[in-house]
């Protein structure tokens, strides 16, 4: 049985694809980035590490 103050183990997860075809870390539908975040918007979830060719800033 799992002690319940000890934290379980994050999952790994990998993204599948990716079709933001200006992103910089976008090569051939996979994403490069070393990590990437995710954000809840109204919407939906979005990527935060969106970053377009050409620019070092992530969009806001």
């Amino acid at each position: 049985m799992q002690n319940p103050l000890e934290r379980p183990q994050a999952q790994t997860s990998v993204v599948g694809a990716c079709t933001v075809t200006d992103c910089k870390f976008n090569e051939h539908h996979e994403c490069h980035a070393g990590q990437i975040e995710v954000r809840v918007s109204g919407s939906g979830a979005e990527c935060g590490t969106y970053t377009p060719e050409g620019n070092t800033r992530p969009r806001p």
